[in-house]
């Protein structure tokens, strides 16, 4: 074999192979968008970790800050979900920051809470929650809700905890995203009062999807805002300032073994809300 035939021939065998490579089209956008929401259609089950920070500031009084964790497991067939949270409140020009963690049950349209501050102790109390409770809590659901009325663009690929993910950008709905991000499923009736226009309160927005390449599930959200509401409220100046932030991943995806209440919350107190 003679020099020049050798790479003639290392030429003839990756052409192929190079060519095949040229012609195969990227996933685009949309494509992405269908295959996740298609897919997400046959979650009957899932886990997640969510953090979330917020800070609220109200012109001449103190400001707020509120981080919580949480995890939960939603049991879409079956009808059940539960979800542990820890939250710490902290109010500027106070040294001591307010802790509370809550454990919550939710069974067909029954919930089962568990409440204990760091310095009290807490018991079981059970009361009744609308049917569409679940559905409301149902984090994953909410977000294909919202990709589906979404612009979204796709950044590039991205790792998540060694899951090989694409990474898009969402545009979404300002009235949409708040109701996501502040997880408000019916609007306040101060919001109400106010008659807010989101798309004017709304500053900044930052949201990101990681979607597994292999499955099309959600591995990751991001969501991060800006909003800063002014009024003149009885004849006086309003202004309130909302930064939200709030990171979720999901998995374990139709792995999830039937949710059971605990024992001890079966003996739970009911608690019927007193009218006037």
């Amino acid at each position: 074999m003679t020099r020049i035939s050798f790479p003639l021939i290392i030429c003839f065998m990756i052409m192929p192979f190079i060519i095949f490579q040229g012609c195969m089209k990227a996933i685009t956008s949309e494509q992405i968008r269908v295959n996740l929401v298609e897919v997400s259609k046959n979650v009957e089950s899932y886990s997640y970790e969510m953090e979330m920070y917020m800070e609220t500031d109200i012109a001449g009084e103190d400001s707020e800050i509120a981080q919580t964790k949480a995890y939960g497991e939603i049991d879409v067939a079956g009808k059940r979900m539960m979800v542990a949270i820890d939250m710490d409140e902290t109010i500027s020009g106070e040294a001591q920051t307010k802790s509370t963690k809550t454990l919550m049950y939710v069974i067909d349209n029954m919930a089962y809470s568990y409440s204990q501050s760091v310095k009290g102790k807490g018991k079981w109390i059970k009361f009744e929650v609308p049917k569409d409770t679940l559905g409301n809590e149902n984090r994953l659901k909410k977000l294909m809700d919202l990709l589906l009325r979404s612009k979204i663009k796709k950044l590039g690929d991205e790792k998540v905890e060694n899951i090989d993910c694409y990474l898009v950008s969402v545009e979404p709905d300002p009235k949409n995203f708040w109701a996501v991000i502040m997880e408000q499923e019916e609007e306040h009736p101060l919001l109400e009062l106010l008659d807010l226009d989101y798309a004017d309160i709304i500053k900044d927005v930052d949201m990101k999807v990681w979607i597994a390449k292999k499955t099309f599930l959600s591995a990751k959200c991001h969501m991060e805002m800006k909003a800063v509401i002014e009024r003149t409220i009885m004849k006086q100046p309003f202004r309130m300032t909302i930064n939200v932030r709030t990171v979720c991943r999901y998995h374990d995806f139709n792995k999830l073994t039937a949710i059971e209440l605990p024992e001890e919350a079966k003996g739970a107190e009911l608690y019927e809300e007193e009218w006037d």
